[in-house]
């Protein structure tokens, strides 16, 4: 089995090699590419769902997570950048349970490149710092990973409304992370693949800036080592309020989901009230 040092190689070779494919094909003259600079940016974000899942281990466990991530372009190229950047993050619940009562920090670079207007592609290596806040467990250690986030919309071309709201387009999310090693506790050799997506309608309330969004999601998670808590598989339908934001949104809304965990063989449904919100500066 290959060991943790030569899969963390691995994922450095492609970050490595990605980046030298992309310099190479550069074209030769002088304002294809941007000069070295530092130009700074970050996001916010956090969540908040109860109950945090649907299984029996989480019946009446409200969850809450907060994260801030600050970055520095480095390098430019079209739509491929190269950066640098520190993340942040706080997760707690209810019950409470020790690994979502944690504190994270990590530092690394990422390299993301826009195939096409839809899709973003990002390679990225992180060195973290983990806390459970509860507990003596202090951890940390490299984590390597491979990101997508896919977006397209569809705008509304023609009239149509429901109950005194006009559509204004239908919307395609997805996303997916393959990520090294699973955790960081000594020895994980784990490799976790988690994919999502949404499907949604979005209509605006009259006299009002929000808006009323229907929407059908999917959540579909994998890892190696075979743990009951990261092979699953959990449909939803719901609906949600969104309040639009300059480089963000804030968002409440209701889903009903089946969740299920084929390790254990475990079907469980039932609904869940969500909110969060997202601010990119």
């Amino acid at each position: 089995m290959p060991s943790k040092a030569n899969l963390g190689g691995v994922f450095t070779a492609i970050l490595t090699l990605v980046l030298a494919m992309t310099a190479a094909n550069a074209p030769a003259h002088a304002d294809s590419y941007s000069k070295p600079r530092l130009k700074f940016g970050g996001a916010t974000g956090g969540i908040m769902r109860a109950p945090n899942t649907n299984q029996d281990l989480d019946r009446g466990n409200a969850f809450a997570e907060a994260w801030l991530k600050l970055d520095v372009e480095l390098w430019r190229q079209g739509d491929t950048v190269l950066k640098a950047f520190m993340l942040g993050n706080y997760v707690r619940d209810t019950k409470p349970y020790a690994y979502n009562n944690a504190t994270k920090a990590g530092i690394g670079l990422s390299l993301a490149m826009r195939p096409n207007d839809n899709l973003e592609l990002t390679f990225s290596a992180r060195y973290d710092w983990f806390i459970e806040n509860k507990t003596a467990v202090r951890r940390q250690g490299w984590r390597y990973a491979i990101d997508y986030y896919y977006y397209k919309r569809w705008e509304q071309t023609e009239p149509k409304e429901f109950a005194g709201m006009s559509k204004r387009a239908n919307v395609l999310k997805s996303y997916g992370t393959l990520a090294y090693p699973g955790s960081l506790i000594p020895g994980d050799n784990n490799i976790v693949l988690t994919l999502g997506g949404e499907y949604s309608a979005e209509y605006q309330i009259p006299d009002s800036k929000l808006l009323f969004i229907p929407f059908v999601d999917t959540h579909f998670s994998w890892d190696k080592d075979g743990n009951n808590y990261n092979n699953k598989l959990i449909p939803a339908v719901g609906v949600k309020l969104r309040k639009p934001i300059k480089n963000g949104e804030i968002f409440f809304g209701v889903k009903y989901e089946v969740d299920y965990r084929w390790v254990d063989k475990t079907v469980r449904t039932g609904p869940m009230i969500f909110a969060g919100w997202y601010k990119g500066f």
